[in-house]
């Protein structure tokens, strides 16, 4: 007989569906509300009902690739969609973006103008561009505006000054928040306008270690896989197998969860042990240097 105790209740009638479900279910992304992820997302909550001031608290959420950064500002963003007044006008708190692989002012609002889904032309000057932005924003009453992937940044060269002068001014004349999320480079592309860095306060997600925390967040995620038997994934055996499997980024112990919750439900084993973590073909983030190094 199955027991179910293992799993949220949401969960249960999962394991009735066929194999390629579960392992679709499996590969799913899930938000787990971690205590270090629920005080920033506390905080960008904090950011909606600021009232309007000269100078607009912001956010710089850093932390090394793959730790979360990307899963927060989606949360954040996915919580605040876009709502319909009684007059039947847009209301959207929070726009959410992605500072171009190499920006300029005129890519920044081209951004905001394709995700407010307003067509324009690749020829359109920059003012224009930014005249229709802030226009856009100011309609939908956008309050926070997201910049994820702030660290690219850096690849601007001498436009990126130029640039963040382009987002402290849109702050202050629209009085929005700006949340940045980036890498450790975020940092340093904030240096290069001390005005623009003094209004940020530092979120950052530090390194996971096998700590209380980490167990509790294995914890959480078993109940979100529909296997039919428990694994016990925070346990002596098999958390400092995971850790030493997937390193110090929750990103990759989200993926090997994924993957070894496929394979279990694959190969009829229901569960996650030691044995399904060894059978798998697994590499490292920090492994991929050693292997360009034999090839």
């Amino acid at each position: 007989m199955i027991t179910v105790e293992h799993l949220d209740s949401e969960v249960v009638p999962v394991l009735e569906l066929p194999k390629d479900e579960r392992i679709a279910y499996c590969k799913t992304d899930r938000w787990i509300g971690y205590s270090r992820a629920q005080e920033i997302m506390d905080k960008l909550d904090q950011l909606l009902v600021y009232p309007k001031s000269l100078r607009m608290p912001s956010i710089l959420l850093v932390g090394r690739q793959n730790n979360g950064k990307s899963s927060i500002v989606a949360r954040f963003s996915s919580r605040n969609p876009v709502q319909v007044s009684a007059t039947g006008s847009p209301i959207a708190p929070v726009l959410k973006i992605s500072m171009p692989e190499t920006p300029s002012e005129s890519d920044f609002w081209s951004e905001i103008l394709w995700s407010m889904m307003i067509s324009h032309g690749d020829r359109d000057t920059v003012a224009s561009k930014k005249k229709e932005a802030k226009s856009i924003l100011i309609y939908a009453g956008i309050r926070v505006l997201v910049i994820d992937e702030f660290n690219n940044l850096t690849t601007a060269g001498k436009a990126a000054g130029d640039l963040l002068t382009a987002i402290k001014m849109l702050s202050n004349d629209l009085k929005i928040s700006i949340v940045a999320a980036g890498t450790q480079a975020a940092i340093n592309a904030l240096n290069l306008e001390p005005q623009m860095k003094s209004r940020f306060e530092p979120a950052a997600l530090d390194r996971w270690k096998l700590n209380v925390e980490y167990l509790r967040f294995l914890t959480s995620y078993e109940k979100l896989l529909p296997l039919a038997e428990p694994s016990n994934l925070a346990s002596r055996e098999i958390a400092p197998l995971i850790y030493a499997m997937t390193g110090e980024t929750i990103g990759s112990t989200v993926k090997l969860l994924k993957e070894a919750s496929s394979f279990a439900i694959s190969s009829g084993k229901e569960r996650i042990d030691e044995k399904v973590l060894k059978a798998m073909t697994w590499t490292r983030e920090d492994e991929w240097d050693e292997i360009s190094r034999r090839v």
